[in-house]
């Protein structure tokens, strides 16, 4: 099996980081997005997406690893990623040296979304 490929730390542009200004997306984004993130007692179903970096090519995207960090292990897909060995555990901790990431995607998405369309 090959490896889940995804981001090592947070880009200076994630969404998911607490020091990054919001606005970068709308709203009507997040909101199509959501379907990637469970919360506790909700995870994502097997079939989910998952949430891609942005900056990711089209067609070759990558896991995002503030999403990851924050909110991957509420994902059915990557807790399987991590059992079948795709996927290193560590990749659902933020490191020492991260900024501070939201710890829900309610909360992300509510802070970073652009108000006006």
């Amino acid at each position: 099996m090959r490896p889940l490929p995804h981001a090592k730390r947070p880009c200076r542009e994630c969404p998911w980081r607490r020091d990054v200004a919001p606005g970068k997306f709308s709203a009507r984004r997040y909101d199509a997005l959501r379907v990637t993130s469970g919360s506790p007692g909700a995870e994502a179903a097997l079939g989910a997406p998952m949430f891609a970096c942005h900056m990711s090519p089209l067609g070759a995207e990558y896991a995002c690893a503030g999403w990851l960090a924050a909110v991957g292990r509420e994902h059915l897909g990557v807790r399987l990623a991590v059992a079948t060995g795709r996927l290193n555990p560590a990749a659902l901790d933020p490191q020492p040296d991260w900024p501070a990431l939201f710890q829900t995607y309610d909360e992300m998405a509510a802070a970073q979304a652009r108000r006006k369309e």
